[in-house]
């Protein structure tokens, strides 16, 4: 039986948000360009900045439970699914390097 579960592995955060496409209530956003709007289910590329995605997130919850994960990664499974959690936390702490720099 197939089932999601977690993994931590390590990856390039720079390219992370390069890629990444955030998922809202209804649609999503390119992380890169900020460009709204985009269909989520079926976007491969931001229209406006030609962005290819490869990663996926939600807003929708600070934590992103698990059966979410698994609803977008159903939905997307051609894409890696990150909690925006961690991208919101690096980047705080590049906001808060470059406010003590």
């Amino acid at each position: 039986m197939n089932v999601s579960i977690r993994v931590v592995k390590e990856f390039d955060i720079e390219e992370v948000c390069s890629h990444l496409l955030v998922v809202g209530d209804l649609t999503g956003d390119c992380f890169s360009c900020k460009e709204l709007g985009l269909d989520y289910s079926t976007v491969k590329a931001c229209p406006k900045c030609k962005t290819e995605f490869r990663y996926i997130t939600s807003r929708r919850a600070p934590d992103f439970s698990l059966r979410n994960l698994s609803i977008l990664h159903k939905k997307r499974p051609d894409l890696v699914c990150i909690e925006f959690k961690d991208i919101k936390e690096h980047k705080n702490r590049e906001k808060a390097k470059d406010i003590f720099l």
